[in-house]
């Protein structure tokens, strides 16, 4: 059982503002994964919303639901909607209480927080990043000898940015009882061969009989909100009945509602902001193996982000405060359960901000680099 640990996460431009003294736009953030191109998109929408503040917000998200069950051509009773996918990793930890949990890694530090919390045993299954961390025969032998009955992987992943190519053969190997895949970032697939395999459809037809399937899904990221908690969870009805029961009524804002809904009705333009994204993942991609400062055959990239092994000598943690002086913000992967150490995560932002973060990485001295 890996020991208790403080998971961080990316984005937290309003805590370094206080205390670094500066004002919030004054951050260039790399570390968030929420889609930068969409941004005009999202302000646009939200600041055309009148806030309902009026009534309390549904706490079964009817209309939300409804909207969602089109989206998935999933029955309403198999959805769930929460506070963002963080609410509904604790909620399916604590109703599915797995006696043993296996996290087929990189994983998202909020499962590994909540299996803690509710003193599951686990363990991380580790990909090699050499092979961009994708599970090869080895790690296919362990999914099918585990005795966890509970799996969960992410994909596409974070923060590897690996699409499992052999979903097919990852998911018909597992004989645990039950599955969780994180879905968060499936959206950027739209377009590509992968999005229909990273489907809960397919994958049920990819599972073998008896296994039950939940997917986990976050609006944060594909429509670039994440100030708007807003996620959802598919499985059984029953499984989902149980979740919704220990929670607090409300955790979903009428506002959070309302937007998810007229996210999913404008998702085509969402949808058209996806070629600038990868142009823009691309040309970072290109620049990073070019600079000299990261190993490049392992910078790998992903669906709007990068996951990059840092040259050696470099350290993550050093790289980290070092461009916090620029007031340039990146995702330290050292802090992310089962990662190897001296990853970065960086988001894909435009040529103007990645000349930037490519400017301050050119300039820094070894000594900062080393710290």
């Amino acid at each position: 059982m890996c020991a208790p640990h403080d998971y961080g996460h990316g984005g937290e431009v309003y805590s370094l503002s206080r205390r670094l003294g500066a004002p919030p736009e004054a951050f260039l953030d790399f570390s968030s994964n929420a889609n930068i191109f969409a941004e005009p998109l999202t302000r646009e929408l939200v600041l055309a919303t009148p806030y309902p503040f009026e009534h309390y917000p549904d706490s079964r998200a009817s209309a939300l639901v409804e909207a969602l069950s089109e989206h998935e051509n999933i029955a309403p009773e198999r959805i769930l909607q929460g506070n963002g996918a963080a609410e509904l990793i604790w909620l399916a930890i604590q109703a599915l209480a797995p006696r043993k949990a296996l996290c087929v890694g990189p994983i998202f530090s909020e499962f590994v927080r909540a299996l803690q919390a509710y003193r599951v045993p686990h363990e991380i299954l580790m990909p090699p990043a050499e092979r961009h961390f994708a599970c090869g025969p080895a790690e296919l032998e362990k999914i099918w000898n585990t005795d966890a009955d509970l799996v969960i992987l992410c994909t596409p992943n974070n923060p590897a940015g690996v699409t499992y190519e052999n979903i097919h053969a990852l998911l018909n190997v597992l004989r645990a009882p039950r599955v969780l895949i994180d879905n968060s970032y499936r959206e950027f697939l739209y377009g590509a061969v992968e999005y229909e395999q990273n489907h809960f459809h397919a994958y049920q037809s990819f599972l073998r009989p008896g296994v039950s399937l939940f997917t986990l899904h976050s609006l944060t990221k594909f429509f670039c909100c994440p100030g708007i908690r807003l996620g959802y969870i598919l499985g059984d009805a029953l499984h989902l009945a149980r979740m919704a029961s220990l929670r607090p009524s409300w955790t979903v804002s009428a506002f959070a509602q309302l937007m998810g809904r007229i996210f999913l009705e404008h998702k085509q333009r969402y949808r058209d902001t996806l070629p600038a994204l990868f142009s823009a993942t691309a040309h970072m991609g290109r620049e990073l193996r070019r600079l000299g400062r990261m190993v490049p055959e392992q910078v790998f990239e992903g669906p709007g982000f990068l996951c990059c092994k840092l040259a050696p000598g470099l350290k993550a943690a050093a790289l980290h405060a070092a461009l916090l002086k620029f007031h340039i913000l990146i995702r330290d992967c050292d802090a992310i359960p089962g990662m190897p150490p001296d990853f970065i995560r960086l988001r894909a932002r435009s040529k103007e901000d990645s000349d930037r973060l490519l400017s301050a990485l050119r300039i820094l001295t070894p000594l900062q680099d080393r710290a």
